[in-house]
Formats: structure tokens, C-alpha cells, sequence
């Protein structure tokens, strides 16, 4: 592993810290530990989604419907979002009669820092609805990035939560970029609206071919949006592209994440703050098939052979590990 520096720095605005070793260099956000760029270091190329509305803090207004199209926790995450945001415990709306943000309180929360030794960074947060500790340690080992997730709580018996890594991909690295993931089987979300989706012969009980579901829309193409989910054989997604001559690798346990939701995104969503301009593909993997706001007793503790639940044991938690390669191709 690399020795790092830790910089406090702000992105977009906000505050955020710059975790750098030789190789590579991540920003990360203090509202929501939000991964908001992965570099190469001297590069600006960043692959990583930047909203094309303005960053604000929660404690600064964020619920504004002027800005953001409605007010509360909604618009909080909004104001925030970016890049890659952890989606915990929550991965969608909240349940019904539940008061928690979109996709959890992890991504809409101030974390902490410090420097857990040379060759690693520690950030935490305490989710106070969700009664969660989070710890997430980042190590930097050349081009990759290793990022290890603990979940615990101060119960006594097992919790069950959602958790899904939103990673989400903007331009110009997604334009003319091949998709490629571990999956063997894609269905879309009966959630969408169908007027926007690229599949309108598809329903949620008929599959989708997965290598079309993983193409993104054409810079020029039509607008178009859809979520579909993925089944996971082999926890990895890769994106090249030939003419940025770059590609980025992520790498998971399938059983893990069992799931990876595609979110596509090319200017179909014409309200605040999205104003029909957002072009970006979620690569969401997660414990469960769709963002859908259901819990499990509701939605079906299994799909297409698959589970959808996630539990937390008491105790130690429940520790997660992905890896992220930004590199130069060939």
C-alpha cells in the first residue's frame, strides 16, 4: 500500500478532503463521504458525475424548492450529491412513515477523518434514525483504490438494512464509453416511467438483454431514461474509454452485493433541478434488485433467485469491500 497525504480542500464549493498517494488521488466529501473525483495526479480527467445544478450544504438552505424542486430531506440530498454516495441504511425512498433522506442517512450527514496509519484514511458517521455507526477505511496501492465499510449498531439481535455503493458516471468519460459488468440476466424497474424508458417492450417480469441495458444513449441521442437491475455472477464492472484512453474497474463479492442496478440518465427528467441537462449512468451495486422504497416482507425477500436482504449481526457489524481501478488503457 502507499503512503497518503490528507488535505482538507473544498469541491463545488463544499467542504471535502483530497486523499492522495502516487498513483492516484480521491476527493471526498464531508457531507455524505461522497467520492466527488478519482485522478491521476497532475490530470483533471475525473470519470466520476458532477450535478449541473449548484452544491449547498444542508444547514445552508439545501431545503429550497426553488432550486431544487421541492424542500426537505429530498432537496438536502440534491444540494449534496455527487460522484459516488454510499447508500445506507436506505436504498431508495424511505418506507412509508419513516422521516430519513433519500437512499439513507449516509449520504446526507457530516463524517469525520483521520489518519489511521500511513497507508490509510478512517471516516466515520453516526446515522442518529437509523441508530448505525459507519467506518469506512480508504488504502491507495498504485492505481487502485481499496475502500472497507463496517456497519454496526448497539443492538442485540440482527438488523436488517439496505446498502447499495451509488456510483454514478458522468461526461465526457460515459460518452462513446463501453460498458462491461459480471451479470447474466437484467430486468427494468416497473417503477419508471414508461414513456422514458429505451426498453417500452419490456416489463419487470421479462427480461432485458444485458449488454443493451449496459450501452449508454449517444451524446446525440433521443432523451431517454430507465433503472434496470442486473444479477451479479462475478462482482466487477468496467467502463473504457478508447478515446479518453482511459478505463475504471470496480470490483466487489457478488454475495456481498448481489445486485447492480443500472440508472440511466440522458435529459429525460425535465423539473428542478435536473432541467431536462443531466446526462449520467448509475452503477449502483447493492443488496437488493431496485431503489423501490418497499420493505423486504413487501417487495420479497428473494428475486430471481437472488436475495434482497441484508442483516446487520449485533456486535462486530457487517464489514464490506470494494476496490477502484482508474487507469490508463493498454
Amino acid at each position: 500500500m502507499d503512503d497518503l497525504t490528507l488535505t482538507q480542500t473544498t469541491w463545488r464549493g463544499q467542504d471535502a478532503w483530497l486523499i492522495a498517494g502516487p498513483g492516484l488521488e480521491l476527493v471526498v466529501s464531508v457531507i455524505g463521504a461522497q467520492l466527488a473525483a478519482i485522478r491521476t495526479p497532475g490530470e483533471e480527467l475525473n470519470p466520476l458525475w458532477q450535478p449541473p445544478w449548484p452544491a449547498c450544504a444542508p444547514d445552508e438552505g439545501a431545503a429550497r424548492s426553488q432550486t431544487y424542486g421541492e424542500d426537505g430531506p429530498t432537496a438536502a440530498l440534491l444540494a449534496n450529491i455527487v460522484g459516488h454516495n454510499p447508500c445506507i441504511d436506505r436504498f431508495g425512498p424511505p418506507h412509508a412513515g419513516e422521516d430519513r433522506p433519500p437512499h439513507g442517512e449516509a449520504g446526507a450527514v457530516a463524517w469525520t477523518v483521520s489518519v489511521a496509519g500511513p497507508e490509510r484514511v478512517l471516516l466515520e458517521a453516526d446515522l442518529p434514525t437509523a441508530g448505525l455507526h459507519l467506518a469506512r477505511s480508504i488504502a491507495l496501492d498504485g492505481a487502485t483504490a481499496a475502500v472497507h465499510t463496517v456497519v454496526r449498531h448497539d443492538g442485540d439481535a440482527p438488523r436488517e438494512i439496505e446498502w447499495a455503493e451509488h456510483a454514478t458516471l458522468g461526461p465526457p468519460f460515459i460518452d462513446d464509453a463501453d460498458f462491461s459488468a459480471g451479470i447474466d440476466g437484467a430486468w427494468i424497474w416497473s417503477g419508471e416511467p414508461r414513456a422514458t424508458w429505451r426498453f417500452p417492450a419490456a416489463t419487470d417480469e421479462g427480461p432485458v438483454d444485458p449488454a443493451e441495458a449496459l450501452a449508454m444513449p449517444a451524446p446525440d441521442a433521443p432523451p431517454c431514461g430507465d433503472i434496470i437491475t442486473t444479477r451479479v455472477t462475478d462482482g466487477l464492472f468496467r467502463v473504457a474509454n478508447a478515446a479518453l484512453g482511459r478505463e475504471l474497474i470496480y470490483r466487489w463479492d457478488a454475495e456481498a452485493f448481489p445486485w447492480l442496478c443500472l440508472w440511466t440518465q440522458h435529459r429525460s427528467r425535465d423539473g428542478k433541478p435536473w432541467n431536462g441537462a443531466t446526462r449520467a449512468r448509475g452503477m449502483e451495486f447493492a443488496t437488493k434488485p431496485f431503489p423501490d422504497g418497499l420493505p423486504s416482507s413487501q417487495r420479497g425477500r428473494e428475486f430471481h433467485n437472488r436475495p434482497t436482504v441484508c442483516m446487520v449481526p449485533p456486535g462486530a457489524g457487517l464489514e464490506k469491500t470494494f476496490t477502484i481501478t482508474w487507469a490508463r488503457l493498454g
